[in-house]
């Protein structure tokens, strides 16, 4: 990959980078009385058009959404190799695939649930599938397809499609990051996958899943070692905390196994996760040559939409500031 074909996108994006969110426009809405000041606050953002075209505040997903597909779409345009935006786009991709397996088996119309922001078009996907032309369906996608398929019919478990598409999924996404070279882009891919092995061990042991359950959901490619893993199916979250120290993301593991033991929420554990995976990406502000910033925006993107998500929720949910604050992650900025 040509660093120097970067230099006008990473020019773009540094502009991009000053209209995200600063910290004093997020605390001004956890602060705010109720979601309609947070709205109010939001309209003096990059988010105006999106906050002008909802009738009330109870449609902030519609803002999102759209936040969320125009940042994809100018991304797009900014970078001259595919792969870096697809890298945070792909897991749209197969989360289509999955609700369109679910009305497939289950015979609903869960159309809604589509989110129009992905690396292909996936209506003509879902077209070339409901009309069984399967050889034009990307490989990737058509062995997902396939094996989901034959799996429902031997096991009749919608849940099921979810495990296989996430495996799916992980494979695609850390054959992206590989082919590209980018540390950064390995990196990002093989930590997620530890900290969601992580995070499934605590939820499955929780749920008292057997081995043969583990075996199907802990994923491949993460630093640690899938085996393990499985290994800590027995285990207390301090022998989880000892066995892990030495990992590449120990110190933010460790935080987080600490966090769970302490509140019992797997979300305190994903908090200091999605905490990591913006501490990774910051070394991108010092890169002029390269693809790293145009992918970490997107990061900083998502994460951007994500702690508004969890502010409005909240206001909705009539929760203190306090209890807001515990809740939000980190920014990029």
């Amino acid at each position: 990959m040509d660093r120097m074909e970067f230099t006008q996108g990473v020019t773009r994006t540094r502009v991009l980078e000053t209209r995200l969110l600063a910290q004093l426009t997020i605390d001004k809405m956890v602060d705010a009385k109720d979601l309609e000041e947070v709205l109010r606050t939001l309209g003096d953002t990059q988010y105006a058009g999106a906050v002008s075209a909802v009738e009330k505040g109870e449609d902030y997903e519609k803002i999102l959404s759209h936040e969320l597909k125009r940042s994809y779409d100018l991304m797009r345009e900014i970078s001259p190799r595919d792969e870096v935006v697809d890298l945070m786009a792909l897991k749209y991709d197969y989360h289509n695939l999955k609700v369109m397996l679910k009305e497939h088996v289950m015979k609903k119309d869960l159309s809604d649930l589509y989110i129009q922001v992905g690396t292909v078009d996936f209506n003509k996907l879902k077209a070339m599938f409901n009309a069984e032309q399967m050889r034009d369906i990307q490989p990737e996608f058509k062995a997902a397809i396939e094996e989901i398929l034959k799996d429902f019919d031997q096991q009749e478990d919608p849940q099921r499609i979810d495990i296989l598409a996430d495996r799916h999924y992980f494979k695609h996404l850390y054959k992206i990051a590989d082919k590209t070279g980018i540390d950064l882009f390995k990196a990002y891919v093989r930590d997620y996958i530890d900290f969601l092995n992580v995070s499934a061990a605590i939820r499955l042991k929780k749920q008292g899943k057997d081995l043969n359950f583990f075996r199907e959901v802990i994923l491949f490619n993460g630093n640690i070692e899938r085996d393990d893993i499985l290994l800590t199916m027995n285990d207390s979250i301090d022998v989880m905390m000892n066995k892990f120290r030495h990992a590449r993301i120990s110190k933010e593991l460790l935080q987080g196994l600490q966090a769970y033991q302490e509140t019992g929420r797997l979300s305190a554990f994903e908090k200091h996760m999605d905490n990591y995976m913006i501490k990774l990406n910051k070394d991108s502000k010092s890169v002029t040559f390269g693809p790293e910033p145009i992918f970490s925006y997107l990061v900083a993107k998502e994460m951007e939409i994500k702690v508004l998500r969890i502010i409005m929720v909240s206001k909705t949910n009539n929760l203190s500031p306090e209890a807001i604050r515990e809740r939000l992650r980190d920014l990029y900025v």
